[in-house]
């Protein structure tokens, strides 16, 4: 898997869980079944392209400080 893959799971999963959270707090109502699936699946939706592009840029920062093709030094 990518660094952007990763970061998009990650992110998903965060997303969610900072809806539900905003419910604990009583900032968001989660009673009715459409707006807590549209307030879960747009949590989802936004922390996975914020978590794909965090990674992204994590993956490239990382391959241009460890160029492939190199020999690991060794420990």
């Amino acid at each position: 898997m990518s660094a952007a893959s990763h970061g998009a799971a990650c992110g998903v999963v965060i997303g969610i869980v900072l809806v539900i959270f905003l419910q604990q707090i009583s900032y968001l109502d989660l009673s009715d079944l459409v707006p807590a699936l549209e307030y879960l699946l747009i949590g989802g939706v936004i922390g996975g392209l914020l978590g794909a592009g965090v990674g992204w840029v994590l993956g490239r920062r990382y391959l241009a400080h460890h160029p492939m093709g190199e020999p690991a030094p060794s420990k």
